[in-house]
């Protein structure tokens, strides 16, 4: 889309040192819609720092579910198993809800396509004591 002549005009007067209302007028104008252009930046910026929060958010549920992993694999008796099992289907919980916040982050942002998420953040399925005692 091509500026207004106007626009020119009013800089170069501007840069001149020229002043009167009418320029007055006209450039505050173009102060506001640099303002607009400012926040809008602005904005898009804290989209991505948003979106990119989310996506640590699961990476977090994620890592602490590897580590859990390895922890129930050396645990002593059935009862510390037991509690560290069910440690980790809280987690897991965590973990799905934080990547169901991501998806929805990722469409209000306007990304549409979601199925690599599953792909990007796979989530394991629940763990019951029984199964992993066999």
């Amino acid at each position: 889309m091509r500026a207004p002549p106007w626009k020119n005009l009013v800089r170069e007067l501007s840069r001149e040192g020229y002043d009167g209302p009418y320029l007055e007028r006209l450039r505050r104008k173009i102060d506001i819609e640099l303002t607009v252009d400012e926040l809008e930046r602005e904005i898009v910026r804290e989209m991505a720092s948003a979106l990119g929060r989310a996506g640590e958010k699961v990476d977090w549920a994620l890592l602490r579910l590897d580590v859990l992993d390895r922890e129930v694999a050396r645990s002593d008796g059935p009862a510390e198993r037991r509690r560290l099992i069910e440690q980790w289907n809280r987690i897991r919980e965590e973990a799905v809800r934080a990547r169901h916040e991501l998806r929805i982050h990722r469409e209000a942002v306007g990304m549409r396509r979601n199925r690599e998420l599953e792909t990007l953040y796979p989530i394991p399925p629940r763990r019951s004591f029984r199964r992993d005692l066999e």
